[in-house]
């Protein structure tokens, strides 16, 4: 593998994310404490320290605990524990399944979080732009047609798809889905499925559906960090061939070996209810913060765009600044009024010729982790910053 990049979006973000007055960059839920997670999980204080101190720091299996491998599996319809691998995070497990894989050529939905085409590309494989569109209102969406026009053309042997889609916040529905699905199992086309958002993609499940199906070639990578603010958990997963699994761990025993066994105890916790106050409680932040966004964007004079159908993110366009000194001017306004978001250009958007501001970057990413309360006050100092 050739030298990594810089993280373009982590060099941004690690710049303001801890001294922001409204942190609107991150792509995750509010920060909780590991009080209030537990808590919220059915775990009583007594009991929690009562484990917490009596955990012995010792490895856990290598593929992750057997019950908490359980938990996962069940959130996979046709899967059984031989099918998930624990890891740190679903970055690890990203990066261990692209080295087993090592696509020639990787089709995926664009933008794109960096570490979905990075490592791909270091390895020497090409990535095909799938596009997102965006119309005058700023709605993003996608052209079914164009797609697989596009997979049938290009013949890439892997297809990432990231639903809810980071950073349009597009859900992809059921036919798109079954139709890419279809076109990868005719064409011998290993399906990735990125789904770190699946517990805030539906408006009336706890989980979205997967793009996992057991017996194809497929594998998804999963986590509930973001969508219940502990990122600083760091535990993911892997879904898929429990021999490409065992190639992925074999590898993982050279990083970081095993998962932290206080770290896989939570995690157990937190999935074992998928209906406990911490998830809900998650949920409807994230309904609250949809409903807010969306009111406010009907009535804002500075910003325009739509609010996520599923996942803590999406794409915000800026009136009147359609030029990049224009947009630059709007950037440092909201900087200066204590708002941090993301510009589209720190996600490698810049299309010189897009049909449409955002593709060519002019525009932000905007979070919708905080808590309702602070998101609507930032959403009123946005207004105040951009407005003209």
């Amino acid at each position: 593998m050739e030298p990594l990049r810089s993280f373009f979006m982590e060099d941004y973000l690690e710049g303001s994310r801890f001294t922001a007055r409204y942190n609107l960059g991150e792509s995750g839920g509010r920060p909780v404490t590991v009080g209030e997670l537990l808590t919220g999980s059915g775990v009583s204080a007594a009991q929690a320290s009562e484990v917490f101190l009596s955990t012995l720091l010792r490895d856990s299996p290598n593929w992750g605990r057997a019950d908490l491998r359980d938990l996962v599996a069940a959130m996979h319809p046709g899967a059984t524990r031989d099918n998930v691998l624990i890891t740190t995070g679903t970055s690890e497990a990203l990066l261990l399944l692209f080295r087993q894989l090592r696509p020639r050529k990787v089709a995926l939905a664009w933008p794109a979080f960096q570490l979905l085409y990075e490592l791909p590309m270091q390895q020497g494989a090409q990535w095909v732009k799938l596009p997102v569109r965006w119309n005058a209102q700023g709605q993003p969406s996608i052209d079914a047609a164009e797609w697989l026009e596009c997979l049938e053309r290009e013949r890439p042997d892997a297809v990432i798809i990231n639903t809810p889609h980071n950073p349009s916040g597009l859900v992809l529905d059921a036919d798109l889905l079954g139709a890419v699905t279809a076109w990868a199992e005719a064409h011998g086309a290993t399906v990735v499925g990125d789904e770190h958002y699946r517990f805030l993609s539906s408006e009336d499940a706890v989980l979205g559906p997967t793009v996992w199906r057991p017996g194809t070639r497929s594998f998804v990578t999963g986590s509930f960090i973001k969508c219940l603010g502990c990122p600083g958990l760091r535990i993911g997963w892997c879904v898929g061939d429990t021999k490409m699994l065992a190639l992925m761990q074999n590898e993982k025993n050279y990083t970081t070996h095993t998962v932290n066994p206080v770290t896989e105890w939570i995690s157990y916790e937190v999935l074992k209810d998928l209906h406990s106050p911490a998830l809900h409680r998650a949920r409807e932040d994230w309904l609250q913060n949809r409903r807010t966004l969306a009111a406010f964007l009907e009535r804002s004079r500075g910003v325009y765009g739509t609010a996520p159908q599923g996942g803590l993110v999406t794409c915000i366009g800026v009136r009147d600044a359609m030029e990049p000194a224009a947009f630059s001017a709007r950037l440092e306004a909201l900087a200066a009024a204590g708002v941090f978001v993301l510009p589209l250009s720190a996600m490698e958007v810049g299309e010189p010729h897009g049909a449409h501001p955002l593709e060519r970057g002019h525009g932000f990413r905007l979070g919708l982790g905080a808590a309702p309360a602070h998101f609507a006050e930032a959403l009123e100092v946005i207004e105040r910053a951009t407005a003209r």
